[in-house]
């Protein structure tokens, strides 16, 4: 070795930094004070509410009710998906 920073050194150093900035970025701009508000009192919300789900069978199953039958706000905005919701119709069958 002559001193100098062999390629992986190198390149494992752009990758941390690059983490690095992306950890920044979460933190400053996806949850930032507003959004980590937002979601405390959502879960709250559901919380105090009572809409909890209690098991693992609850969960499949409020799954698989959304995939077939969506709301009308996510129907609309996967409208060309149909192929997903024909596949899933096959496995009922």
């Amino acid at each position: 070795m002559n001193g100098q920073l062999c390629e992986a050194v190198i390149k494992r150093d752009r990758w941390v930094e690059h983490l690095k900035k992306k950890a920044e970025h979460t933190a400053k701009v996806t949850y930032n004070n507003e959004r980590a508000t937002m979601i405390l009192n959502t879960t709250y919300k559901t919380a105090m509410e009572g809409n909890l789900i209690p098991d693992r069978e609850t969960l499949v199953t409020r799954i698989g009710n959304m995939i077939k039958s969506p709301n009308s706000s996510w129907s609309g905005s996967c409208q060309g998906h149909t192929s997903m919701h024909k596949s899933l119709e096959r496995v009922d069958e």
